[in-house]
């Protein structure tokens, strides 16, 4: 999503003013509602972790309803579109084999080493370092989507000063990267079974160097903006899609302390974009997803109980350490070809009918 020429009939909203408020600014309201509900909530841990506990329930709801339709979303567009330019950028067969590796380390990991506590199981390190790995996958893919947006709000804006995107990447990736980094050095990380990644007596000076560094960054960033030092400074959509993404990201590591209800409350809002930008570039083409709003919900859905059903529902029904493994694993395999699949086949740069399409969609 890179690389999209200006529209004259919405020079500024990649859609529409309205459109955009309500999917790509406005969504954010149904992230805010799920972490006040996951705030008030009893903590979640590994004992809790059970089927009839309602935040379980909550995020089982989440995967379902609105993270598994994305990825069907994901598979609409590319593998089942109906033209050659939509699918041609998809990797191989290789990247099925994602759906693998997650529960094949589970097996290596339980059978040649020592156990130790992890999250919602027993692990030793291996499979802890995968988990670890597929958190900062998943994170990086949730940003670099906000990214793609950003820089189609500075394409309708004809901002094409290369400082001026520096610039905004760089209060992106600050505002994003700084809360995501803390956590690590947080008492909630150190309870949640995954690797220490920083010695205990060290968190301390490192979160203080961390919030010094951050405030003074953003500081220097925001004012750089505002004075127009690098382009000129004039408040639109790009900013408030900066705003909203930043406060909210800073806000759920603020408000939540387990990674799942951190992960589901993030990535909602994400959910919710992602939709409404595959619709376009589906309209661009002239077509619907699967044909329609129906058979595209119900598909959706059907792919959300088949992945999140065993993701969620069977990591809390079973008790066996392994199980519960090679049921996170697989879970995550899911996720990870979603993850490279998308950033395959929106590198606008790389496909101008990509571009040309999700132009068209909007002009429609």
């Amino acid at each position: 999503m890179s690389a999209l020429a200006p529209s004259p009939a919405s020079p500024r909203w990649i859609i529409s003013r309205r459109e955009d408020l309500v999917w790509f600014q406005g969504s954010v309201i149904i992230g805010v509602l799920l972490l006040v509900v996951f705030a008030l909530a009893p903590t979640l841990n590994n004992e809790s972790f059970q089927a009839g506990n309602g935040v379980v329930l909550l995020i089982l709801f989440w995967g379902v309803f609105f993270d598994g339709t994305h990825v069907w979303g994901t598979y609409a567009r590319s593998y089942l579109a109906k033209d050659d330019a939509s699918p041609a950028a998809l990797p191989g067969a290789w990247s099925w084999s994602l759906l693998a590796l997650g529960p094949a380390l589970a097996v290596v990991d339980h059978l040649l080493l020592p156990n130790e506590p992890s999250q919602l199981a027993r692990a030793g390190w291996l499979f802890r370092t995968f988990l670890v790995f597929a958190y900062l996958w998943a994170y990086w893919h949730l940003v670099r989507q906000h990214y793609g947006f950003l820089v189609l709000y500075r394409r309708r804006a004809g901002e094409h000063d290369r400082r001026g995107a520096k610039l905004d990447t760089a209060l992106l990736w600050t505002g994003c990267l700084y809360p995501y980094l803390r956590f690590p050095l947080s008492p909630a990380y150190a309870e949640s079974g995954l690797p220490d990644l920083v010695p205990a007596d060290m968190r301390g000076p490192l979160t203080l160097a961390l919030d010094v560094g951050f405030a003074v960054t953003m500081a220097s960033l925001i004012v750089v903006m505002v004075l127009g030092r690098v382009e000129p400074f004039q408040p639109g959509p790009k900013h408030l899609f900066l705003a909203v993404v930043l406060v909210f990201h800073c806000a759920v590591f603020a408000f939540l302390d387990n990674l799942l209800t951190i992960t589901a409350t993030l990535t909602v809002f994400h959910n919710l974009q992602y939709h409404r930008i595959v619709w376009q570039y589906e309209r661009g083409h002239g077509r619907k997803p699967s044909g329609g709003l129906v058979p595209y919900l119900l598909l959706g859905i059907l792919l959300g109980l088949v992945w999140y059903g065993p993701r969620v529902l069977g990591v809390a029904l079973v008790q066996n350490d392994l199980a519960r493994n090679v049921l996170l694993g697989l879970g995550w395999g899911v996720a990870m070809h979603h993850y490279l699949v998308d950033g395959c086949i929106w590198r606008v740069r790389r496909s101008k009918e990509v571009a040309r399409a999700l132009d068209e969609g909007a002009a429609r």
